[in-house]
């Protein structure tokens, strides 16, 4: 299958949830994410996918996330979904006790097996201001994560069958020029 640009209409392809904050805007092509709560909320459901996302941190705290099979149905805090899965996209540069770009969470859901390379992930990252790209690919139960062409994460007993794809507001600035999505 070919490749869909999900932001190639703007926002059209995406419903913003739970905030009253004008933090996800379109400049120039480009998609900005800004704190502090909410997120995007793809109009379709999808199950199995790859999704090539091309982002770059704007602030050394700069902390956003890719959801992905998410139900939608209700929010667990500050407008995010919960019975939902989160790839992290934070800056390695930042403070904080939660993993850098890569990492998993599982929003509600069933713990399983995950593999992530915290190490590797920070020394993938290019740091503040530099485009790089983020490839999320979900097939059945099983979830992989590369940084800029290194695989850093790899989990299993991914479960909700379809669910929405979405970007999380959280803290700082990030920017994304492109989120390619191909069904598998």
């Amino acid at each position: 299958m070919e490749r869909t640009e999900l932001l190639d209409a703007g926002l059209s392809r995406f419903t913003i949830e739970n905030t009253a904050a004008d933090n996800f805007n379109m400049i120039d092509g480009v998609l900005e994410v800004r704190e502090p709560e909410g997120w995007l909320k793809s109009v379709e459901r999808y199950a199995d996918f790859e999704l090539i996302v091309e982002f770059r941190f704007m602030t050394e705290n700069a902390d956003s996330g890719i959801f992905f099979r998410a139900l939608g149905e209700r929010e667990f805090v500050r407008g995010w979904p919960n019975q939902s899965y989160q790839v992290q996209l934070r800056n390695p540069l930042g403070q904080s006790p939660f993993p850098p770009v890569g990492g998993l969470f599982r929003h509600g859901m069933a713990s399983g097996e995950t593999r992530y390379d915290e190490d590797l992930a920070r020394e993938t990252s290019l740091g503040t201001g530099e485009w790089q790209t983020l490839l999320v690919r979900v097939q059945g139960t099983t979830l992989t994560v590369a940084l800029n062409g290194v695989a850093i994460t790899h989990a299993g007993a991914i479960g909700n069958e379809t669910g929405f794809i979405g970007i999380q507001g959280e803290t700082g600035t990030l920017e994304f020029r492109s989120l390619q999505l191909r069904e598998l």
